[in-house]
């Protein structure tokens, strides 16, 4: 449907479109017909004739073929209006489902399922430490229990033990 310059007018000034005599030949139809062909209700199809989506003739009655016309181009530009929209709700969704997992963390922290990140690292350096610890004591240990054990005995289990350490501190 065209818009003319009256048209755009009688819609920003809160008026009634003006009206269209409906071609000659065509059949004119009240709201409830026309609602019937459509499977919509007459206060739908009134609606749609005030708001200029659907031409209207004098008598408040509705030319059948260029209302089935606008109709389908209205319903047709509603859903290239959805296909854009696709985007849009894809990007909500992904937003909602951050949001629903952000209040799931929180959740989880204060029930106390969830620790934070440098509270386990520092847990685990003081263990690291303690284990490192008493591995570098086991020559010596060694050396006190094996009383038969030369020096470079001890310093070969010493080396041993060292290079083991160190290749975990690699891996």
């Amino acid at each position: 449907m065209k818009f003319t310059p009256e048209m755009v007018d009688a819609m920003l000034l809160g008026k009634e479109p003006p009206v269209e005599e409906a071609p000659v030949g065509e059949a004119a139809v009240s709201a409830a017909e026309l609602g019937e062909w459509l499977g919509i209700t007459a206060n739908r199809a009134h609606a749609l004739g005030r708001d200029g989506v659907l031409p209207r003739t004098g008598e408040k009655l509705f030319p059948l073929r260029a209302s089935v016309r606008a109709y389908s181009d209205h319903c047709r530009s509603l859903a290239k209006g959805k296909q854009v929209d696709a985007d849009l709700a894809a990007e909500k969704l992904r937003l909602a489902r951050a949001t629903a997992e952000k209040v799931e963390t929180a959740n989880a922290k204060l029930r106390g399922e969830l620790i934070p990140a440098a509270e386990v690292e520092r847990e685990w350096a003081t263990v690291l430490r303690g284990v490192r610890a008493a591995m570098l004591a086991v020559p010596s240990r060694v050396a006190q229990t094996a009383g038969h054990l030369t020096p470079h005995d001890i310093n070969a289990i010493d080396r041993e033990v060292r290079d083991a350490l160190e290749e975990a501190a690699h891996d």
